[in-house]
Parts: C-alpha cells; structure tokens; sequence
C-alpha cells in the first residue's frame, strides 16, 4: 500500500498490560518525532478500540522528552488498554460503521494496535470495513503479553520481565521456606498467571540455578493434572527434604479438561470468567492430606506491573517492536506485526521482521514438550537455556520519598468531530 504523506497515525493498547507496554508506546512516539515530515499527527486512543468508539482521543505527536522518559519507567497502559472485543460485523455493522467515522474525521492513515492474538484479530477487523467503505488504512499489530504465548515470534515482550520478577519473587519465598521448615512451614506455594499456557510457570525453574537442590515441583497447563500423582510426589519431597516448593499455573486443568479452580465461573449475567485460585485450592488440599503447614502467594497483577523488576532484554525488545510498526507505516506495510526473532546466541541477539497478522490472530503457543521434564513436574536444561537471557540485565529504578518515582501520564485530550457514541447491543 502506498502510505499517504503526510501520514496521521492512531496508536492504542489493548488487553493485560506488560511492564514494559509504556515503553513500545514511547518508541511509537520518539520513531514518529523522527519522522515528522512524512507524519503529521500521532494520535492515541484511551482505553483501547473502546477509545476509537467513543472518540476519546489524545495528541501524542508532540509529547516532550521529560514525559517520555517517564513513559519508559513506568508500568500499568499510559493509555489505558480495554478487554473488549467487537462484535461480527454482521451482529453488529454500526460498532465499525463508528469506527470508520472516527477515523474519517481526523484523517486517520495507520492504526497501530499493541495487543496480544485477540487484539491482531480486532485490528485486521477494522481495516477490512475501513477499506471497503473506501478509507482504506494501514493497520499494523504491535506484540506484548506476559502469558508468551503468541505464535511465530521467539518471545513476546512484557514475557522476560514477568519471568524475571517471578522467578524473583519464588527464589526469595523458596529461601524464607528454607529458614523455617524444621519447626513451622512444609510447603510453600506460588500461582502463576497463565490462562491456558505455562509460560510463567516455567519461569520458577530458574531458582534451580541458585538452589540446585531445591525440592521443587511445577504444574503445567500443558499437563493433565492428576492430584493423586502430585500428592505422592509431596510426600516423597517431604520425606526427603522435610519441605517442598510447588509452582501451579493458574489455568492448570485436569484430565477431563476442566479448569481446577475459577476465581469466578461464567454465568448467566456476566459474559466473562475470571482465572485465580488454584493455589489456594491446591494449598486447602494439601493441608488436609498432609496435616501441615502449607503456605501459599498468588502474585496476580504483580506480575504485569513490577517496573522495579524490568529485564533489559525485555525492555530493549519492547522498544524495538514500538519502532519497527512505525517504520512499517512508512514502508507502506499493513496487516503485519514485527516479531521478535533470534539470530544469535551469545551475545543474545534479535532482530525484527514482520509477519501476517493473520497468522498470529487467535493463535496460541503453548509450552513445548522439550521444555517440561518427561515427568511433567519440571522443566528441562532446554527451558533454562531458553529464559536466561530473556531475564538479563537491569533497568534504573528513580526513588521519590523511598517508593519508586511513579505517576500517572497526562496526554492533552483531542476535541471531538463526531456525535456522541449510542451502543447499541
């Protein structure tokens, strides 16, 4: 496609955030200022697609260099990122009728969505309605999710500094557990977040590298889960080791295919269900086969949002990703997304090609066999090799009055063109 000059760009975020998201949307913004010439106006949409429907929009083309800093230290969406999927065209033609109008009114040429596998889909969605009503638009998907379970990229950023904190945050509690089990604590217990991957759970084999002899057991969603199976392990750990630390991923199902826990199951008033709970469930459990004291953490969003704990890798990889969707803009490129691909191992390097969104939309990337142990309670040196360096190196952490300097960004609002928004269910 040949790109308009001058080019005005839309720029949202869309699903869980990643601790490094701010920092894609300041590589956006910084690539654009570079630019500016062939782009005349970034704009960003607050709270994702919800954003474009409602016309809440905001100018980011001249944001100052101050503010962007602080974009690339700061966790949560700067922009705020929905969990919102747009109806089929055919339940629903007025959502991308609306769509279409928005960008009509301010000129809209690129839209640069930075989501997971669902957000691709959405994105592809617009363009599609967008160019048959004769606006046509490039669209291109920008990666992040902490779950890595996009397809055709080696990793997906905001996953290295997940890792990072959680195996963080496992190694410290496996230490704690450690001081206190001859005469209190047995087992410890940590949840993972992970829908229907166990990509975070993985993580928590990394403290093998500082504990080699950790009594350490990780359950995958990959895995059926057989209650039983772990509870004989626990007791031979217990028998061995008087203590035993188990990682258990939120979304782990059983061999039925059912969830083990759900914080909040569907119903018939909310079309959404909430995962969290294995932990706890799994730790009730145990206390009551073993008659011990079991302790357990559910990090949940601590996951996503330790900006104190960034991998540079994974920084640095959600910078590129932020840089290479505007250069594809300017390419002329649409329905693509750059990717993160490996072309060396030491020193790790990566480079940024682009592949289909099409590809990508709605596809998940599970945890490979080669990297859970044969067992199905552990991962293997495979894994290991894979997660060093995606947790290598440090970013600064700036202090204000003994907490991290944090606070929120203000973008100024752009005036609106267009009625209100009327849903229409």
């Amino acid at each position: 496609m040949k790109p308009f000059s001058p080019l005005n760009i839309l720029y949202a975020q869309a699903g869980g955030v990643t601790p490094v998201i701010n920092t894609t949307l300041a590589a956006v913004i910084e690539t654009c200022q570079r630019h500016f010439g062939h782009i005349g106006a970034l704009y960003g949409a607050r709270n994702g697609i919800l954003g474009v429907l409602h016309e809440d929009l905001v100018a980011l083309t001249h944001t100052d260099t101050a503010t962007l800093n602080q974009l690339k230290h700061l966790p949560g969406g700067a922009l705020q990122a929905c969990r919102f999927d747009l109806d089929t065209e055919a339940d629903n033609p007025q959502q991308y009728e609306r769509i279409y109008q928005v960008f009509k009114a301010h000129q809209i040429h690129a839209f640069l969505y930075n989501g997971g596998n669902g957000s691709m889909l959405t994105a592809q969605k617009v363009a599609d309605y967008c160019a048959r009503r004769g606006h046509p638009i490039q669209v291109i998907g920008i990666p992040k999710t902490i779950d890595n379970d996009l397809a055709h990229t080696h990793c997906s950023p905001g996953y290295g500094s997940a890792a990072k904190f959680f195996a963080t945050s496992l190694l410290e509690a496996a230490l704690d557990l450690r001081a206190m089990y001859p005469t209190s604590t047995k087992v410890f217990i940590m949840e993972a977040m992970g829908r229907h991957t166990g990509w975070i759970a993985l993580s928590g084999t990394l403290i093998t590298e500082n504990l080699p002899d950790v009594p350490l057991q990780i359950l995958f969603p990959e895995r059926p889960f057989d209650y039983d199976a772990l509870l004989r392990r626990v007791k031979q750990d217990l028998s061995r080791h008087d203590h035993c630390v188990i990682v258990v991923a939120e979304g782990l199902r059983t061999a039925d295919g059912e969830l083990f826990a759900v914080a909040r199951p569907n119903s018939l008033h909310r079309d959404w269900s909430q995962l969290g709970g294995a932990g706890i469930k799994l730790a009730d459990e145990l206390r009551r086969d073993l008659d011990t004291k079991v302790h357990v953490a559910v990090p949940d969003y601590l996951q996503r949002s330790a900006a104190h704990m960034v991998s540079l890798t994974d920084w640095e990889m959600a910078y590129d990703v932020g840089r290479a969707a505007v250069e594809a803009v300017l390419a002329g490129r649409t329905g693509v997304l750059p990717v993160i691909h490996k072309v060396a191992e030491d020193p790790f390097e990566w480079h940024t090609p682009y592949v289909d969104i099409s590809t990508v939309a709605n596809a998940e990337r599970p945890v490979p066999p080669s990297f859970i142990r044969e067992d199905g309670y552990g991962a293997t040196q495979a894994a290991i090799d894979y997660l060093r360096p995606l947790i290598a190196g440090e970013r600064p952490v700036f202090w204000h009055h003994g907490l991290p300097d944090l606070r929120p960004v203000q973008f100024p609002a752009v005036d609106k063109r267009c009625p209100p928004w009327r849903h229409t269910p």
